[in-house]
């Protein structure tokens, strides 16, 4: 019974943030910066900034996409006292009518575009917002860049916490996620459509329950990648919830 009143408080405190986030429009200042990745590639990023001192969620476009892919995730994301950076990595194309500048770059100069030269722009964006912050990041990919956020996140100190869309095996043979993230110690958070579980709840195996928060939607069949979050899915408010709970245990 005490249980259930918890989880019934937990729900009403989170569904009176969620209509504070999902009506959120602006924040307190957006700038386009660029950020030196390993190889000397400027990777161009999008900063939201609520505080200079906030801790930083790290935005990583799906394959062939975009930061235009989170022009409006970000927004909704800083509204919970976080900055946001949404970062254009070089494996990567054109979203919300917003270019990928570093794909752009990244082909005048003839530069590899390869697994281990895409994990190199994600690691140069993370220390990018911790020195700027002095605080562990939270790492929010999608698709492909998704997998990448939760291998990362095992070994790097300064990574937090990962949320994970739509993440699956698109490394093979060369690089297995289940495999990689085995005995991940960090809170994640991971979710798709409902037709994608089985095939999520695999992939994840390897981690303790007690660090996995997987989300199936119940409102419907679901979307994958940030589209679940999206305008363009007339249940994004479930996944945003379980996504605010998230965040709660975080604090």
């Amino acid at each position: 019974m005490q249980k259930t009143l918890r989880n019934s408080f937990a729900i009403g405190i989170t569904s009176f943030f969620l209509l504070i986030v999902l009506s959120a429009s602006n924040v307190i200042r957006k700038d386009t910066v660029q950020i030196p990745s390993f190889d000397d590639l400027l990777l161009t990023a999008d900063e939201y900034i609520i505080e200079e001192d906030n801790p930083y969620i790290l935005l990583f476009h799906q394959q062939q996409s975009s930061r235009g892919e989170y022009y409006d995730i970000a927004r909704k994301l800083c509204k919970m006292d976080y900055n946001c950076l949404a970062v254009d990595i070089r494996n990567g194309g054109n979203d919300n009518s917003i270019s990928n500048e570093t794909v752009k770059l990244c082909r005048e100069k003839r530069c590899s575009r390869g697994l281990a030269n895409v994990e190199g722009d994600i690691l140069s964006a993370i220390n990018y917002a911790f020195e700027k912050s002095d605080k562990p990041v939270i790492l929010f990919g999608s698709g492909a860049n998704a997998s990448l956020c939760l291998e990362i996140a095992k070994e790097n100190e300064n990574v937090r916490a990962v949320i994970a869309l739509s993440p699956g095996e698109y490394f093979l043979p060369g690089l297995s996620i289940r495999e990689s993230i085995s005995d991940l110690k960090k809170p994640i958070f991971v979710s798709s459509s409902r037709a994608d579980m089985p095939y999520l709840k695999e992939i994840v195996s390897g981690v303790s329950e007690e660090y996995v928060q997987l989300f199936e939607p119940q409102m419907g069949e679901g979307e994958r990648g940030t589209l679940s979050l999206s305008n363009e899915n007339e249940n994004n408010s479930e996944y945003w919830l379980d996504l605010l709970l998230f965040f709660k245990d975080l604090r």
